[in-house]
Order: structure tokens, then sequence, then C-alpha cells
């Protein structure tokens, strides 16, 4: 199925108030001549939440994710859909635009005996490497998916062991009691000695890419009251990385980060 999966918890979205200051900080999803001025056909945007000539509403009504930026500082953003190549326009906008997409990776990482290249099950959240100017420089929020799932050199080798154990120590262990991975520079790290593998989709697959937008000031009503947050939770129902959680909602409650 060719659908974005998890587009499916906007269901869970209640529609936000606009009574707070810094509603000009959330999200919307862009009109199609803004798309269009900026290398994207919107027709050819796979699970669009919104569709026609004047995309953009009064109030958002996306999910809101949590996300790692390469730093391994926290981010929210939300989905709007994804695309394969056929979506660049055939002029330099669209050549562009493709520029920007493929060097803005957004690492997804699926749980082990799922889907390697899925969306629907995920071991922690994902990360945005948003350096090169992400908010002056991509505007339509273009990201390349890739998928990174640890080989069996990291989980049964005593180096392996020994760098998962010294990642865990810093940034706990995910759905599959693997080490959380944090940050691009410790990507680079693992990718370099083998530790795991990075996939992306074909050119002619809509999950190839995808347009996330990041909450560039979340603060003073940049996530609204009513908001809801998508993440990823253990078994027992608690929030695997409670940090996301403890801030959104300190945020949503009274526009200030959690201490």
């Amino acid at each position: 199925m060719k659908k974005l999966v998890f587009l499916a918890v906007i269901a869970l979205l209640g529609v936000p108030s606009l009574t707070k200051a810094g509603v000009q900080d959330r999200l919307y999803d862009f009109t199609d001549a803004y798309y269009q001025q900026n290398g994207i056909n919107p027709a050819a945007i796979d699970g669009r939440r919104q569709v026609g000539p004047l995309a953009v509403t009064d109030t958002p009504n996306f999910p809101t994710l949590p996300n790692y930026d390469h730093s391994g500082n926290a981010w929210y953003f939300t989905v709007l859909g994804g695309f394969s190549t056929s979506a660049f326009t055939p002029d330099a906008a669209g050549q562009r635009a493709r520029q920007i997409a493929e060097s803005s990776i957004e690492y997804v990482f699926p749980r082990r005996g799922t889907d390697p290249v899925g969306l629907g099950a995920l071991r922690q959240s994902v990360m945005l490497d948003m350096r090169n100017g992400y908010f002056s420089n991509n505007k339509l929020a273009l990201w390349l998916h890739v998928w990174v799932s640890y080989t069996t050199k990291a989980l049964t080798t005593s180096d392996g062991q020994r760098m998962m154990n010294d990642m865990a120590n810093r940034n706990g262990r995910d759905l599959d009691g693997t080490a959380i991975i944090a940050s691009v520079s410790e990507i680079d790290n693992l990718f370099s000695k083998g530790y795991i593998t990075k996939t992306s989709r074909p050119l002619n697959d809509v999950l190839r890419y995808s347009i996330c937008p990041v909450i560039k000031d979340p603060r003073d009503g940049g996530i609204a009251r009513d908001q809801f947050l998508a993440y990823t939770r253990k078994p027992d129902g608690t929030a695997l990385e409670p940090e996301f959680l403890e801030n959104f909602l300190s945020l949503q409650s009274t526009g200030r980060e959690a201490n």
C-alpha cells in the first residue's frame, strides 16, 4: 500500500483554539500556488491532508510528532504528505526543490521484524537533520526518508555490544531494547563502523520523500491547548522518550518549555 501509514494519526487531533499570541508559529498546509512556486506539483503529493487551490485554513488540523534534530535537541513537526521524483516541477524551481530534498535527511528507525522501509512501526522518534539553514532555505520542509537499522555486527559482536551499552547509557533504549540514536554524529560513527545500515526508497516511490514542517517556535501558543502529540509508547503505554511529552505538555499548558 502506497499511502502514508502515519497520516492515520491525523484523526486523533482536534481543532485548536486561536486565542494565543503565538498562533503564527502553528503548522498549516501550503497553498497549491506556493507548492508550484517552490518546485512541487501539489497534485503529485500522496496522502495530502488538504487539497484544492486554497489549502491553508484558519485552523491547523494536523497531528504533532516529536523529533530529534542533528544535535539531539527536541523539536515538534507534522506530516503533510509524501512524494516521488515525479512531483518535482520541470523547471529551475523543481531542480532546486530536488536538491533541497536530497540533502535534507529524515532518519526513520523501524522496529526489528517489521517493514525495514516502513513508517508504521518505529522503535524511537525520527531525526531531522536541520543543518544548512533549514528554516530559511527549506521553504516546503522537504525531506528524504532514510531508514536506519542495526546490523548483526552491532547486535552480536563484543565491540558492538560495548558500543550499544555506551550509547544506551547516554540516550536510553528503544522499543527493541537497542540504544536510541539521537544525533547525526552518532549515525555517522555507527555507519562508518558497520553497525547500522541506511536505506532509501526508489525514485518512483511516493514514500521516498516527505513534507514535514517543524514548529519554529512552539512557545506562547505555537502549540494549541487541544493539540495532540503522537509519541512512541512502551508496551505499558508510557512514553519511551518522556522528555518529548513533558516538554510538549508544558508548552501546551503554560506556553513555556519544561525546566
